[in-house]
């Protein structure tokens, strides 16, 4: 959940909404600036704005949009840092991939294809990747974005787990 403002009178905005300089301002995940609307407007207009602003993600229509999507909304935002870090991460695997594809014509076979060929270098990496193009699928499903998960069904690589306890001497090498 997100933090308490400073200024409790504006608890009535949504949230990643602030007050710049000049106007009502929507901040990015990313640390972007998109202005909504100006000072003048009331409550219900700046909702408007908003929700006119998240619209404009939604209507883009390829996976790289739905990933924005997914990366502005609350579900994402209210996973700890260290895993929107990573995801991010993933993300930008996946994107020269599948970024530009509308997502309701990728196919469990172009994950399948896509696993196998990311899989020869890490199969750890591939399941993780895997991981997040189900998520943001499921994401998008209960909102109406995408007909399927085309993740459903594509199995995961095996992984082995650790056989030898690092030592303290190795482990302070680092």
């Amino acid at each position: 959940m997100a933090r308490k403002r400073k200024n409790p009178a504006d608890n009535w905005m949504p949230s990643r909404v602030r007050r710049g300089k000049s106007a009502f301002e929507f901040l990015t995940p990313d640390g972007r600036t998109i202005r909504l609307c100006d000072f003048s407007f009331t409550q219900a207009e700046v909702w408007v704005a908003y929700e006119k602003l998240l619209l404009s993600y939604k209507n883009e229509e390829t996976l790289a949009a739905l990933f924005n999507a997914f990366f502005n909304s609350p579900d994402f935002l209210n996973l700890s840092g260290e895993t929107q870090k990573d995801y991010r991460k993933y993300a930008n695997k996946l994107m020269p991939v599948f970024g530009k594809m509308l997502p309701d014509n990728i196919k469990p076979e172009h994950i399948r294809k896509y696993m196998d060929k990311r899989g020869l270098k890490s199969k750890t990496q591939a399941n993780r990747e895997k991981t997040l193009l189900s998520r943001v699928f499921g994401w998008g499903y209960e909102r109406g974005l995408v007909k399927i998960n085309p993740c459903k069904g594509v199995r995961q690589f095996k992984e082995k787990a650790r056989d030898r306890y690092i030592s303290d001497k190795e482990y302070n090498v680092y």
